[in-house]
């Protein structure tokens, strides 16, 4: 009998093994590694390099030369002390249903864009409604992007979010969205 409870549990330390094995080689392979370790504070370089790659991912989120500035980010915003990004899953929950192309995109977007945000203006760290704001509107920068290079790729969940932007009506709407998270 023990031999039977030692299988299973032998094929899931070797698969825990591979997976931190492979993230720990994934995120070396990015052009900076961010802290791993941090102290209370992340540092002011690191914070606006954020910043910077949220604004190159907006502009250019199908740039495949950025991949490494992405994976930084998600990364850093993750292990970052000093900045909590609040994120209501509903926000892109359209997007799982029909799965759109690029919803992997959007969604780390929506990460990094949020905490760009925050660094941006760190008076707004517990203003939920202007976070989700902040998240939203690098979302529709970059799909915006998308679509001018790929017409073919719109979802209607973000189409009436830039319609909604389009109106003046972006901030109403997105907190309908989000305050069900709250």
């Amino acid at each position: 009998m023990s031999s039977l409870l030692q299988k299973p549990l032998w094929s899931c330390l070797v698969f825990l093994f591979a997976a931190v094995t492979w993230g720990a080689a994934k995120s070396q392979s990015t052009s900076e590694t961010p802290p791993t370790s941090p102290e209370k504070h992340s540092s002011a370089e690191d914070r606006q390099h954020l910043v910077t790659v949220a604004h190159k991912l907006e502009a250019a989120p199908l740039d495949p030369a950025l991949a490494p500035e992405r994976q930084w980010a998600m990364n850093f915003v993750i292990v970052a002390p000093d900045i909590h990004v609040r994120l209501c899953p509903t926000l892109l929950g359209d997007l799982r249903r029909p799965k759109y192309k690029y919803r992997s995109e959007i969604s780390e977007q929506l990460l990094i864009s949020s905490a760009a945000f925050l660094v941006e203006h760190p008076d707004q760290a517990d203003n939920y409604r202007a976070q989700s704001m902040g998240g939203i509107e690098g979302v529709l920068k970059a799909y915006s992007a998308i679509i001018k290079a790929e017409p073919q790729a719109t979802t209607k969940s973000l189409d009436v979010l830039l319609e909604k932007q389009h109106e003046g009506k972006l901030a109403d709407a997105v907190w309908e969205i989000v305050k069900s998270c709250q």
